[in-house]
C-alpha cells in the first residue's frame, strides 16, 4: 500500500507525458481529397497569371533536371564501384 502510494504519482506522470504525444490517425480519403482540392485551387490561381504552356515548360524542365541528376548519381555510383576508378 505504501509502495503503491509512492509509485502512483510516477505512473501518472508517465501517462501524462505519453498523452502529450499527438494522435496521428487520419482518414486517408478525406486527407487525399483535401490535398488534391487545395492543389487544384492553387493551380487555378497560377493559370490566372501565366498561360498553361508556360506551366508545362516549367514542369517539364524541373522533371528533366531531377531525372538527369538521379541518373547521373546512379551512373557515378556505378562507375565508382569499379576498382581503381576515383
Amino acid at each position: 500500500m505504501i509502495v503503491e502510494l509512492l509509485v502512483t504519482p510516477i505512473f501518472e506522470l508517465i501517462i501524462f507525458i505519453i498523452s502529450l504525444i499527438p494522435d496521428f490517425t487520419l482518414n486517408n480519403d478525406s486527407l487525399f481529397n483535401f490535398e488534391i482540392a487545395l492543389f487544384i485551387s492553387f493551380l487555378g490561381y497560377g493559370f490566372f497569371l501565366f498561360p498553361f504552356q508556360l506551366f508545362m515548360v516549367f514542369i517539364a524542365n524541373v522533371v528533366f533536371w531531377k531525372v538527369f541528376q538521379l541518373a547521373w548519381a546512379i551512373i557515378e555510383w556505378a562507375y565508382r564501384k569499379v576498382p581503381g576508378v576515383n
